[in-house]
């Protein structure tokens, strides 16, 4: 999947459909499986209840050559955000998605038309169908670019025409405590340099006996990664919107949604759902499964009819994102305007619960606005320019994007075909930004105030003198969607659910009736207030919480000393990187779940990040980095690899406390500290004396 993120009014689209259609959907190829092969990946009826979804990421480092290409070093500046942003939402997928765990160790299949040139072809045959001849080009499987390590892969085997099998290359120890296997890479791409706005882009790589996705893939576009304007939290919602359709939410998928009668839990009778999706009598695709369907008709207020939610057609046929007319802002939409715009919505939700295999926490969902409660004639071409809804609007006018974080001008986008909204603007139009406000001595004749509570109002407001020295009165405006209003940012604060406050410079707080329009003290005009944006429960109008970190991400480095002119291929590197991550392991006397992706280069530099994984347990990362180090330096590690020996050397490390710091930031935060150690010691001194003048007076009975 394509994940394009723009700025203001700028489009773009999305081509999750175009890249999932190049790789080649694996499932356990049975026929091929020797027969004391293991099926880890099996699910036993009845045996389990469903458990928080466990996603193991593995980072796929670019080789040198691709490095040379890399004079800007985007690849290692983005390393660390990117597998933050990777940390932060699969710990948030954990929170809404349960699944039947996978029982052993994870192990991924190898496609035989990869590795088979022939197979046998007379049924009577004992071994019919089996392999016969194998490809001598073989190189092993890939996913978008990422080649999947021996380790995790099942083993092939030679079959004679009877008799049992050569067995050519054995099962690899797989991954344990996993039940999807996501592959991480950052590079430059073509993709990557034939659009100029990617994030990232994924695909599912692999399904498990029930078609439910067991592996995928993150690419993510080294140049625009470390771009500064690209904040922690649009990296973190792109990861996740494409993580989301990697896990099942793809045009490519749906035909292979199951549904069970018994529930999740007990797999009888469990069947591929007869229909996903259909056409309506406008032709207009949709996504037609029952709790879809309830959820959109509670989403428009319309609860006991029976809809369909429309599909994104912009790149053809086939779809893997909701119609942006209806449902704008949900994560699953085929455009993205940035983290603060964008809901982890509950019609999203609602497809995963309709694909069989997961268990949702539907109260994760962050409640979508766009459309609320608006009917079933809402986001149609033939009304959205009718002025039937506020949530549209006509001509090419400045006023506020529906959320009123942002100020905004009118217009359309391919994927709105046609109907026009108020987009953010390209610069400078967020109200919730400080930095964005004037400077200060600068002339403010509307009065704006950009703060984090700040939000955009639409209004005419001045503190000059109209033209003729008239003031116009709320009562005087018979429709204020044709009176020349604009948007503007001011304060604002919540008294009670839907109620508010709002505050222009120099005035002050004065209430604002929603749906009314009302006249502030030392100011000419009108302000108007929104009905049903702000205040809402759940916060809809709030700006998302940072999704931070609950512990460090240390990129930790061991340089190895070993036998002189000692050269490893490819596959020795592999091994030699999992035999110094075991001696590792055992040396800290913790879980393997503290340690991912672990490499090694030619001059025997091991690398591996280490981070907390959900429901690892054991010690702080910084505890952990804390012992390894002394021990380290105390002892060196010395591993085996064949007949060679290797020892530890140095120590280097890359930590991050958080996403994305500046020295503003952390001067502020030590500023903070000693500020409030000051007023501690303050308060402590007057509770001292305080105290002490009341322990020389008479004491009470």
């Amino acid at each position: 999947m394509l994940l394009l993120f723009f700025l203001g009014a700028a489009t773009s689209r999305c081509l999750h459909d175009e890249t999932q259609k190049s790789v080649s959907l694996l499932r356990p190829p049975f026929s091929q499986i020797a027969p004391d092969s293991r099926s880890s990946y099996l699910i036993l009826p009845s045996s389990f209840d469903p458990q928080p979804l466990r996603i193991q990421t593995y980072y796929i480092e670019e080789p040198i050559s691709d490095r040379a290409l890399d004079p800007e070093g985007d690849l290692m500046k983005g390393g660390l955000r990117a597998l933050t942003a990777v940390r932060e939402a699969t710990q948030r997928i954990q929170g809404v998605l349960a699944v039947l765990p996978v029982q052993g160790p994870l192990l991924l299949s190898r496609d035989p038309t990869q590795y088979c040139r022939a197979v046998w072809g007379d049924p009577d045959t004992p071994n019919y169908h089996r392999c016969s001849l194998l490809n001598p080009g073989y190189k092993g499987e890939s996913c978008l670019g990422v080649k999947i390590p021996d380790a995790h892969l099942r083993g092939y085997a030679l079959w004679p025409e009877q008799g049992p099998p050569q067995l050519v290359q054995p099962d690899g120890p797989g991954v344990q405590n996993t039940d999807f296997l996501l592959y991480v890479r950052i590079a430059h791409t073509s993709k990557c340099h034939r659009e100029p706005s990617v994030i990232a882009y994924a695909a599912c790589c692999q399904l498990n006996s029930e078609d439910r996705p067991l592996a995928g893939t993150i690419v993510y576009c080294a140049q625009h990664l470390a771009s500064p304007s690209l904040s922690h939290g649009d990296i973190v919602m792109a990861t996740l919107h494409e993580l989301l359709h990697a896990l099942g939410f793809s045009g490519q998928l749906f035909k292979k949604w199951q549904t069970c009668p018994s529930g999740l839990r007990i797999r009888e009778n469990c069947s591929t759902r007869q229909q996903v999706t259909k056409r309506d009598k406008w032709g207009q695709l949709l996504l037609t499964t029952p709790t879809v369907s309830h959820s959109l008709a509670k989403h428009l207020g319309v609860l006991g009819v029976s809809l369909g939610v429309p599909l994104e057609e912009e790149q053809g046929p086939l779809s893997s994102h909701w119609e942006a007319r209806l449902l704008q802002g949900s994560i699953m939409t085929a455009t993205f305007d940035g983290a603060q715009h964008t809901r982890l919505d509950p019609i999203t939700l609602a497809a995963f619960q309709d694909s069989g295999w997961y268990q949702v926490n539907h109260s994760a969902a962050e409640e979508l606005l766009w459309g609320k409660g608006s009917g079933l004639e809402f986001g149609l071409v033939t009304t959205c320019g009718t002025s039937s809804s506020d949530f549209f609007c006509t001509g090419s006018g400045m006023g506020c994007h529906y959320l009123h974080l942002d100020k905004g001008s009118c217009s359309s986008d391919p994927t709105l075909e046609g109907c026009r909204m108020y987009k953010p603007l390209a610069n400078r139009s967020e109200c919730w930004k400080k930095e964005n406000g004037l400077p200060a001595g600068t002339e403010n004749p509307h009065g704006e105030i950009y703060h984090s509570q700040s939000r955009c109002f639409l209004a005419n407001l001045t503190s000059q003198l109209l033209p003729g020295n008239k003031t116009s009165h709320p009562s005087q405006i018979p429709n204020l969607k044709e009176a020349e209003l604009t948007g503007y940012c001011y304060l604002h604060q919540c008294t009670q659910r839907g109620a508010y406050e709002v505050q222009v410079q120099g005035s002050p707080w004065v209430s604002c009736y929603p749906g009314k329009a009302i006249q502030i003290p030392g100011y000419h005009g009108l302000l108007y207030c929104p009905r049903g944006r702000l205040c809402q429960d759940n916060a809809v109008t709030s700006l998302p919480l940072n999704l931070s970190t609950q512990d460090l991400l240390l990129q930790l480095s061991l340089g190895l000393a070993g036998p002189p002119d000692h050269s490893l291929v490819k596959e020795q590197k592999e091994e030699l990187a999992e035999a110094v991550l075991q001696a590792l392991v055992n040396r800290g006397g913790i879980g393997r779940c503290y340690f991912h992706s672990p490499s090694i280069t030619t001059s025997l530099v091991f690398t591996v990040y280490i981070w907390k994984s959900p429901g690892c347990q054991g010690p702080s990362v910084a505890m952990l980095y804390k012992a390894l180090t002394l021990t380290l330096q105390e002892k060196p590690l010395q591993v085996y690899h064949g007949e060679a020996s290797f020892t530890t050397e140095y120590i280097k490390s890359l930590a991050t406390l958080d996403h994305n710091p500046s020295k503003t930031q952390l001067l502020l935060s030590v500023g903070l500290c000693l500020l409030l150690l000051i007023l501690v010691g303050a308060i402590g001194t007057m509770a001292y004396q305080k105290r002490a003048t009341l322990q020389v007076g008479p004491s009470a009975p």
